[in-house]
């Protein structure tokens, strides 16, 4: 949809340049005209001039002037739902770790958890007491259903350790074993997006996003049979993942919760799904 406002705008500049050419051409032959020197293609030029003029006009009367956003009623899902909505295609992202203060990872040190990462010991790491809980929590979600299950997580070149590609390994590790995951998951560098900075990560991202989907296509997925969690991750991936999301059958979904009187999160996590999709407004 995009690339056609972005083609049709294309086409109103260059019929306006066209018509501009015409005129100006119309004006010099003209000019000669009166000057005494006469000349045919004045009814040429003019009846261009004439025809660029009408399309432009036709062109500008149909633009779109605003782009809004029809957003569905959201689905919050329960148990029973999850089974009802559960996606066969799913994308998270994967935080870099870091485990909460009641986690018995707390006292490790960050070469230890480097080294349980590698060995994919997921128990000494206690992903379901870290920031990566969500990330669990959107993937068991969809457990009922989920056939293929793209991760996409970061890179930092100048150091491993902040790498949250590292913990990949374990992570499914963990979704294997204790939740008896038996779809495939998909990670690594090619999924991964560099850390470097905001508009590069948010681009990266895009790109990302929309290469999974048209692999998705090759496994035989269709759009809607995806669903992209945007929970974890950094605030630039998120806005990638759900600008690239903005089609009728893409759908994204976050793990929520509730909050207490200070605003404090409390109580069970719980996804909802988001449909929406841009809508052209005069």
């Amino acid at each position: 949809m995009f690339k056609d406002l972005l083609n049709e705008f294309r086409i109103r500049q260059f019929m306006a340049g066209v018509a501009g050419l015409l005129l100006g051409l119309l004006l010099d032959i003209a000019s000669d005209w009166l000057s005494g020197a006469g000349n045919f293609m004045i009814p040429i030029v003019a009846v261009g001039f004439f025809i660029a003029l009408v399309v432009n006009g036709y062109l500008w009367l149909r633009r779109p002037a605003r782009v809004g956003l029809q957003l569905e009623p959201p689905d919050i899902l329960d148990e029973a739902a999850k089974r009802e909505k559960a996606r066969r295609g799913l994308i998270v992202f994967v935080s870099l770790y870091s485990p909460q203060k009641e986690s018995s990872a707390i006292s490790l040190k960050l070469e230890e958890r480097v080294e349980a990462a590698k060995s994919k010991n997921y128990k000494e790491l206690d992903f379901e007491h870290s920031n990566l809980a969500t990330t669990v929590e959107a993937i068991i979600t969809h457990a009922s259903k989920l056939e293929h299950c793209w991760l996409i997580a970061t890179i930092s070149r100048a150091n491993e350790s902040s790498s949250s590609l590292l913990y990949v390994p374990a992570l499914i590790e963990l979704l294997k074993e204790k939740y008896g995951m038996h779809c495939k998951f998909h990670f690594g560098e090619e999924f991964a997006v560099t850390i470097d900075d905001d508009a590069l990560i948010f681009s990266k991202t895009i790109d990302i996003v929309n290469r999974i989907f048209k692999l998705g296509k090759e496994e035989g997925l269709r759009e809607k049979d995806f669903v992209v969690d945007f929970t974890a991750g950094m605030r630039s991936m998120t806005l990638g993942a759900i600008l690239a999301c903005l089609d009728y059958d893409r759908n994204i979904q976050m793990i929520g919760t509730k909050y207490d009187a200070e605003g404090c999160p409390q109580g069970p996590r719980f996804p909802i799904i988001f449909s929406f999709k841009p809508i052209l407004r005069e």
